[in-house]
C-alpha cells in the first residue's frame, strides 16, 4: 500500500506468522471484533479494548488501554493510559502474541535533470538577479532606526507559570485515580497516597465490572462462578463432575436443550459425564425400548449416575436397560 508506513509482524507459539498492513491512522489491538478492533486478538488473556498505536505521524505511539493483563514494550511493562514512542523494530507482548513495528524505510525523491533554459528565459532571470541586487543595496544604505525597547511584562505575569510537562501522568507512588480530578490535585503528595486506600479495595471489582463478558463465556469463568451460570440454565451439571465436564457441558448447553430426548444428545452426555464409550441401541425389544452399552475402562462405572442421567434426558414413554462391558 502506498500511503501505508510500515506493517506490523505478528507471531503466537500456536499460529503461523501474519502480517498487518498499517492503513489507518489508529491501530486498535484488542479481544473485540471488527469494527472495534481492527487488529483482532482473539484469547482469554487479551482485554476487548487492549491497547491502541498511533500511526498518524513519526514516532509511532502506544498507549495500553488499561487491559487487565497488561502490556510490554520489548519485555518492559507499559504504565496503563500513558503513551510511549515505538521506533523501527520495537515488539510488543500481549499475552502469547508478539507484534513487531516493520516501518518501510524513506524513499529519496528522484531529481529530473536540469533542461537547458532557452535564451529568453536566461535574459529574464538575469534581470529579475540585478533587480534584487539594487535593492538589497538600497537597503543597507539606508540608515535603520533604533528598535523600540521591550515592553515590561506587567506585574501580574512576572509570577513563574507552571510548564505544561508538569501535568503529564500520575506519579508511581500516587493513585492512578489523580487523572481523573483537576492538575492541581496532583500537587498534594498526601492525596495520591490516600486515594490508594481506595484503589487497593474496589480495583478489583472494577475488573471484574470491565472484563464481566469473561464471567459469562464458560471457557474463561473462574471455576467458582461456573455454579451460577449452571442455575441460570435450570441445573444441567452436578457438583461432583471435574471443571472440564462442567465447562464442556455449560458450553454446549442450547444444543443439548435443542437436542434433548434424541440419541445422539444422550450419548454424548453419557460419554462427557461419565468419561467412558456409551453406545444406544434403539428398538432391540420391541418399539419405544433401548440399551445403553457402557464400555468400563480403568475406572469403574458409576451406574447410579449413568441412570439418573438417562431418567432426566429421555423421552417419558420409553424403557430402558444399562448394560456395562469391559474393553478387552
Amino acid at each position: 500500500m502506498a500511503n501505508s508506513i510500515g506493517k506490523i509482524i505478528l507471531t503466537s507459539p500456536d499460529e503461523p506468522e501474519r502480517e498487518y498492513i498499517i492503513a489507518t491512522p489508529i491501530v486498535r489491538v484488542g479481544r473485540a471484533p471488527e469494527p472495534q478492533n481492527d487488529l483482532v486478538l482473539n484469547h482469554s488473556w487479551v482485554s476487548r479494548a487492549h491497547l491502541r498505536i498511533y500511526c498518524d505521524r513519526l514516532p509511532v505511539r502506544v498507549q495500553d488501554m488499561r487491559s487487565s493483563n497488561g502490556t510490554a514494550l520489548n519485555d518492559i511493562p507499559l504504565p496503563a493510559d500513558e503513551i510511549r514512542e515505538m521506533k523501527n523494530g520495537d515488539v510488543l507482548s500481549i499475552g502469547p502474541f508478539r507484534l513487531r513495528l516493520a516501518l518501510t524505510p524513506e524513499q529519496p525523491v528522484e531529481q529530473a535533470p536540469a533542461q537547458p533554459a532557452p535564451a529568453a528565459v536566461e535574459e529574464m532571470r538575469t534581470r529579475v538577479d540585478s533587480e534584487r541586487a539594487l535593492a538589497a543595496l538600497r537597503l543597507l544604505q539606508t540608515p535603520k532606526a533604533p528598535a523600540p525597547p521591550p515592553p515590561e511584562a506587567p506585574q501580574e505575569l512576572q509570577v513563574a507559570e507552571r510548564p505544561p510537562e508538569r501535568w503529564v501522568g500520575v506519579p508511581d507512588t500516587a493513585s492512578r485515580w489523580l487523572q481523573y480530578l483537576p492538575p492541581i490535585y496532583a500537587e498534594d503528595e498526601f492525596l495520591g497516597r490516600f486515594l490508594l486506600i481506595f484503589e487497593d479495595m474496589l480495583g478489583p471489582l472494577e475488573q471484574i465490572i470491565n472484563h464481566f463478558d469473561l464471567f459469562l463465556d464458560p471457557s474463561t469463568a473462574p471455576e467458582p462462578f461456573l455454579p451460577w451460570l449452571d442455575r441460570w440454565l435450570a441445573g444441567i451439571m452436578d457438583e461432583r463432575w471435574p471443571a472440564p465436564v462442567k465447562r464442556d457441558l455449560l458450553r454446549r448447553a442450547s444444543w443439548l436443550y435443542q437436542m434433548r430426548g434424541t440419541r445422539v444428545a444422550l450419548e454424548y452426555q453419557l460419554r462427557v459425564c461419565s468419561g467412558c464409550q456409551v453406545e444406544i441401541q434403539e428398538n432391540i425389544d420391541g418399539a419405544h425400548t433401548f440399551y445403553v452399552i457402557v464400555q468400563q475402562q480403568d475406572n469403574p462405572v458409576d451406574l447410579r449416575l449413568i441412570e439418573r442421567i438417562i431418567d432426566l434426558n429421555r423421552p417419558a414413554h420409553t424403557t430402558y436397560q444399562v448394560k456395562v462391558s469391559s474393553v478387552t
